[in-house]
């Protein structure tokens, strides 16, 4: 069973990964409202003309995290979702 700590472990080595791709991911965790957000930010170079809408897309949004169950699949969509495979 993954805790708590994989999951900001696994989100930690994704944010690291982040630098310098074209494809950002960022997160947000609530630990007051247990709940955690996934969102894939596209980051086009100026010559590109892309409509704002088209640049981001959510994963998950506020995905409870309060049971043990929640906090598994919300760990293994990042996971499956990420670049972080180990």
């Amino acid at each position: 069973m993954k805790t708590l700590k994989d999951l900001f472990e696994l989100i930690n080595k994704e944010t690291e990964l982040n630098e310098g791709k074209m494809l950002q991911m960022t997160f947000s965790v609530d630990t007051q409202y247990n709940w955690c957000s996934m969102t894939k930010i596209y980051k086009f170079g100026e010559c590109m003309e892309v409509k704002p809408e088209d640049k981001e897309e959510k994963v998950f949004s506020n995905k409870s995290i309060k049971k043990p169950e929640e906090l598994q699949e919300v760990y293994w969509t990042i996971y499956n979702s990420g670049r972080a495979k180990y």
